[in-house]
């Protein structure tokens, strides 16, 4: 009886290892806080490595009281930014979370963020999907 209910949990979570396995995502890392600044931003870059599309929907982290991703727009002459509720990626398709374009977007940060810290995310996909990643805090120097 033992080795089925093995055998059953192994089937559950197979599955979501297959899954979170057609993402790779790389090069994460937050910048530095900025004193007297309560938000933050983090970086990364994701490759879906799978055969069809996916999208990010949304993510977490403890780091801060909301995050949302965010991509930089020239709009009338000026950069702004603006949320992004749904990411597409494509089928082989790599893009790069960075400075003055789409990034991880962090309000309310909790503690300050000092080089060598780590801060942990999970991004949201539309097919219920979830994976977790750590990124390094880097200097803004």
């Amino acid at each position: 009886m033992q080795i089925i209910k093995r055998l059953l949990l192994i089937s559950f979570i197979l599955p979501i290892h297959v899954m979170a396995a057609e993402v790779e995502i790389s090069n994460a890392w937050v910048k530095e806080s900025i004193p007297g600044t309560e938000n933050g931003a983090g970086y990364f870059t994701i490759s879906n490595t799978g055969t069809s599309v996916i999208s990010i929907v949304g993510a977490d982290t403890d780091a801060s009281r909301a995050i949302e991703v965010h991509q930089h727009v020239m709009r009338d002459g000026m950069m702004r930014m603006r949320r992004v509720p749904e990411l597409a990626l494509e089928a082989g398709e790599t893009v790069v979370f960075q400075p003055g374009g789409y990034h991880l977007m962090m309000f309310g940060v909790k503690n300050t963020f000092k080089p060598g810290d780590q801060v942990e995310f999970t991004l949201h996909f539309s097919d219920g999907d979830s994976v977790s990643f750590d990124a390094e805090v880097r200097t803004i120097r």
